[in-house]
């Protein structure tokens, strides 16, 4: 009779332990999920803030301004885009 008593309760703690594992790990796979695609729409706007900023800081290169201020770039000098280039992973 204990016996009986001994499986029927590990029984039915085993299937809400499995049932409570479950929904866990569903909510898990939803939260991964928002994550993903919340970098990955992060990733495509720094990539584009990348592009303008680097548009930008050529706009400001070539002003007259900055040529006055700062002189012309000397023709040995690297721009960041050649080094750039030139870095292998």
């Amino acid at each position: 009779m204990k016996s009986d008593i001994f499986f029927f309760i590990s029984s039915i703690s085993v299937v809400v332990v499995t049932a409570v594992l479950l929904v866990i790990g569903f909510y898990f796979i939803r939260l991964m999920r928002n994550f993903y695609k919340i970098s990955k729409i992060l990733r495509n706007c720094a990539e584009d803030a990348e592009g303008g900023l680097r548009e930008m800081g050529e706009h400001i290169r070539h002003s007259p301004l900055f040529t006055f201020f700062f002189g012309k770039e000397k023709a040995g000098k690297e721009t960041s885009e050649e080094k750039r280039s030139r870095k292998t992973i």
